[in-house]
């Protein structure tokens, strides 16, 4: 369980309490003995029981009404693509969908989808500087 750090003046602090059941995420301690998180600034400062941590001050409060917690997931292999849509998939949504599923960390393998794509060295270079770009100006954001 992780020792509590105090926020530093205007930081958020988000608090998850009420949960069921936290997972760690570590195989030899799966199951944590806690039923609440508390984050500042999009850390995790503390893991515990709700009795046992500063909960003042929370910027943000969620109660999981009994809810089990897990880890973000990773998906090693995905595909980004330029552009809204595609004949192959919609760019927008299913980054939005898999983020609301869990999954915290995408790694992409590169754009591959794109109709009438260059198959030059120059194109592809200047195709992967244009993607690496594009999507460092415009993440999703999960609200």
């Amino acid at each position: 369980m992780a020792e509590e750090k105090a926020p530093k003046p205007g930081a958020s602090k988000l608090v998850i309490r009420n949960l069921g059941l936290i997972l760690s995420g570590d195989l030899r301690n799966p199951i944590l003995d806690a039923d609440t998180v508390v984050a500042i600034d999009g850390k995790i400062a503390a893991v515990g029981k709700e009795k046992d941590l500063d909960l003042a001050g929370a910027t943000t409060v969620i109660t999981g009404n009994g809810t089990t917690l897990i880890p973000g997931l990773i998906d090693s292999h995905v595909h980004p693509v330029a552009g809204d849509w595609t004949p192959r998939q919609n760019q927008l949504g299913w980054i939005d969908s898999y983020l609301h599923g869990g999954v915290t960390t995408m790694i992409s393998a590169g754009e591959v989808h794109t109709p009438g794509r260059p198959k030059d060295v120059v194109g592809l270079k200047a195709m992967a500087i244009f993607a690496q770009r594009a999507f460092s100006a415009f993440m999703p954001v999960h609200r």
